[in-house]
């Protein structure tokens, strides 16, 4: 197969690219280590009371995120903001965000009655507290992220999940049980807030000025559209949890919400840390060179998650065999089939960040609730079933979700989908290749050890993926490892 020349796009900054590339290999390594970490952290806690303490982080993380209210997309998108704007947001921020960890923290009794979580009380106090310290930490990191500092910030974030990782492992070891999970929040909220809220001149976020609505009315008037389509991609990313334990139960729903962080690994450990770059850059960039910029940033994502989303979900069966006891049964192929979300996520939140930046929020507010919507009506009646169901339907309302957002940049911009699709193509046939020769090799490979043969497996899948990239998809390869070797120089 060959592939269509296409013009050459110019409009990221080389600072940008070097922040993608830093960003890219210091999440990498840190989430490398944190996914070990995850997968020996199985041995020692049991699915149920997994997806207890899984219950009461969803709790406060959705006090945190349904009153975001914006700020952090505010303070990105106008960069030419005021030390008395940045006062204003500030306040805004922490006083909703105090009120509503008070309010979860007061229901917590009756809210683990509702989601049959008992113990749900017990964990609340420290979530609480780690959900106070990355509120406040949450306002300077947007400020290192205006000023394109972009190591400082990932050197934080990798250290916080390293800190994560060896916390949660050590307390489970020295039999804390769900506990240490609830321990290790807080210790990554700490590291982080002594390492970024240093970082940034308290001066540009939080120097007292007198208040004013005059001033705070902007503030809250942008953040209507913005945190409308904010929740509702929170509440994608969260509420499924809830509604599988009405539906499958405590237990199932703790296997399957180990498989969904699984899936999501790539999207939360690249995706996310590239699309934040990204978004931070398209205030700096006008008309096409800002579409421009969005082509480019999407074919780049596209290029590193699809086969990370594809070749994690060929593996999954064997990740099962290789890290998780007979108590987790499931969790492979619950994996294999939720494995899809993480290629097209960070795509659409590229997306998003592009009209944020143009001041177009109530189309993100409009899609993304039509999204939820769908999401939360499949999981209901298509995947009530079976748990394989919902997995499904979870991937597939995923990758429209994306689609949704292209189609419209295309009606509202003018830039087609071929754009964005064509130089994926490639890519696309080759991950298939890829997913097919690691199916076809498995039963030469269930007579050694279940890791000896996972790495087989990835190892087979990096060559054929490597190999496209050569033979299949050339002329897009080729633009991204230039990228690359620029954000170097």
């Amino acid at each position: 197969m060959t592939e269509s020349p296409t013009a050459r796009p110019t409009s990221l900054t080389a600072r940008t690219i070097r922040g993608v590339a830093w960003t890219m290999s210091t999440s990498l390594g840190s989430r490398v280590i944190g996914l070990v970490g995850t997968l020996l952290l199985v041995h020692y806690l049991a699915p149920a009371e997994y997806g207890e303490v899984t219950a009461a982080q969803i709790v406060t993380s959705t006090a945190f995120g349904v009153t975001s209210l914006g700020v952090g997309i505010y303070l990105l998108s106008n960069r030419d903001l005021t030390r008395a704007e940045s006062f204003h947001a500030t306040c805004w921020f922490l006083a909703t965000g105090l009120a509503a960890q008070g309010i979860v923290w007061a229901l917590s009794g009756a809210l683990g009655g509702w989601l049959h979580a008992p113990d749900l009380a017990r964990f609340m106090p420290l979530f609480v507290l780690s959900s106070v310290l990355d509120r406040i930490s949450f306002l300077p990191e947007r400020m290192l992220l205006r000023q394109l500092r972009f190591r400082w910030l990932s050197i934080a974030r990798a250290a916080g999940e390293l800190v994560f990782t060896a916390m949660s492992l050590t307390l489970a070891m020295l039999d804390f049980g769900a506990m240490s999970i609830v321990w290790a929040y807080l210790a990554r909220a700490a590291l982080k807030f002594v390492a970024i809220v240093p970082a940034v001149d308290w001066r540009e976020w939080l120097e007292p000025h007198r208040l004013r609505m005059a001033t705070l009315r902007p503030i809250i008037r942008s953040g209507v559209g913005v945190s409308l389509s904010q929740v509702a991609g929170f509440l994608m990313r969260r509420w499924d949890n809830l509604l599988v334990s009405r539906i499958f139960g405590n237990a199932t729903m703790g296997t399957y919400n180990y498989a969904y962080n699984l899936a999501d690994t790539p999207a939360v450990a690249i995706g996310e840390q590239m699309s934040d770059v990204v978004g931070a850059s398209f205030p700096h960039a006008e008309g096409a060179k800002r579409q421009d910029a969005l082509v480019r940033a999407c074919t780049m994502i596209s290029l590193i998650m699809l086969p990370l989303a594809f070749g994690l979900g060929a593996v999954a069966n064997t990740v099962e065999h290789a890290f998780f006891a007979k108590k987790w049964a499931g969790v492979g192929t619950m994996l294999a089939f939720l494995a899809l979300l993480s290629a097209p996520r960070p795509v659409a939140q590229i997306v998003q960040s592009y009209f944020f930046a143009s001041q177009r929020r109530s189309v993100v507010a409009w899609l993304e609730w039509l999204s939820l919507g769908a999401l939360l009506g499949a999981i209901a009646t298509i995947g009530r079933p079976s748990i394989l169901w919902t997995c499904s339907v979870v991937g597939v309302v995923f990758t429209l979700r994306t689609l949704g957002f292209l189609w419209a940049v295309k009606r509202l911009d003018g830039i087609p989908l071929r754009r964005f699709l064509v130089p994926l193509i490639g890519p696309l046939v080759t991950c298939i290749a890829m997913v097919a020769a690691i199916v076809a090799v498995r039963p030469r490979l269930e007579d050694l050890h279940p890791i000896v043969e996972l790495v087989l497996e990835i190892g087979l899948g990096a060559a054929i993926y490597l190999a496209g990239a050569r033979l299949i998809f050339r002329a897009t390869a080729r633009e991204f490892f230039s990228l690359i070797r620029s954000a170097g120089k």
